[in-house]
């Protein structure tokens, strides 16, 4: 055996190890969502559920109205994924497209906001909601997420490696603006436009303080919030949460592994292409 693929070797059962690492708290949470009270009690650190049962399950929907909010995050989600590709592609496009007066002054205070943290603007946003009627509904879920500086950051990086020749053909094809962006940026950086609608999807559907403080339906709940209430003061109940926050994640994990996969491996590919 080579030196090379004992590297290799080492390399991939470091890699396969750690990965192991990092999944048992989820494979935790699915075992113990199968266990019984009982079970769970008696050997709390064993993940294997002795007695399987379902009740865990029929508990959860019982206690909460999960479908309806599950339904709630996932609209909420899915909104903000796809208002922040356009928005953000949109802002990124104009950065990197155009050159004007005062561009990298504009850019640097809009990467500065990166440094405001959210709970500052709590407060002011929550007296803004109010007086516009957007409390307990879905929109001060929806559209303060549309934009941020980080999303504009990242597809703004992809967008200035696009070739500039690319839209001077375009446009003396007689491409209107709108035309260049729909057909040559925002497809030439899918890879960034799709990591943004990814990640601000991951964002909304685990958000628990947004939620927690404009809505006050139970109907118009998420499924973040719903969780966290169904702890009772007089019994606790450590299965039926732990059940939900597994239900929880299995949306994410399938978004990532049926779509996210593509953009990152394409993202890394073209980065690996223009090093």
């Amino acid at each position: 055996m080579t030196v090379n693929r004992i590297h290799r070797l080492a390399v991939y059962t470091a890699l396969v190890l750690l990965s192991l690492l990092f999944s048992l708290p989820f494979l935790y949470m699915v075992g113990v969502s199968f266990k019984t009270y009982d079970d769970i009690v008696a050997s709390p650190l064993n993940p294997i559920p002795l007695h399987p049962t379902l009740d865990n399950f029929i508990l959860l929907f019982e206690k909460i109205p999960f479908w309806t909010q599950f339904f709630n995050g996932v609209f909420i989600a899915v909104a903000v994924s796809v208002l922040s590709m356009i928005g953000n592609a949109l802002v990124a496009y104009g950065f990197s497209r155009y050159d004007f007066k005062g561009k990298n002054v504009l850019f640097t205070v809009v990467i500065a906001t990166i440094l405001i943290p959210s709970q500052m603007t709590l407060v002011p946003s929550f007296i803004m909601f109010k007086q516009w009627g957007w409390l307990d509904t879905f929109s001060p879920l929806i559209f303060p997420g549309a934009i941020s500086a980080i999303n504009i950051f990242l597809i703004r990086q992809v967008m200035t490696a696009i070739p500039k020749e690319l839209y001077e053909s375009a446009r003396v094809d007689g491409c209107t603006e709108w035309r260049t962006f729909v057909s040559i940026a925002v497809p030439l950086s899918m890879s960034g436009i799709g990591i943004v609608g990814l990640l601000n999807f991951m964002n909304s559907w685990n958000d628990y303080l947004s939620p927690l403080i404009f809505l006050t339906s139970e109907h118009k709940m998420t499924l973040s919030v719903g969780i966290s209430t169904m702890n009772n003061p007089y019994k606790e109940d450590y299965a039926t949460p732990i059940t939900g926050a597994f239900l929880m994640a299995v949306p994410v994990l399938i978004l990532l592994s049926v779509v996210g996969r593509k953009y990152f491996i394409s993202g890394v590919a073209s980065g690996a292409v223009k090093g």
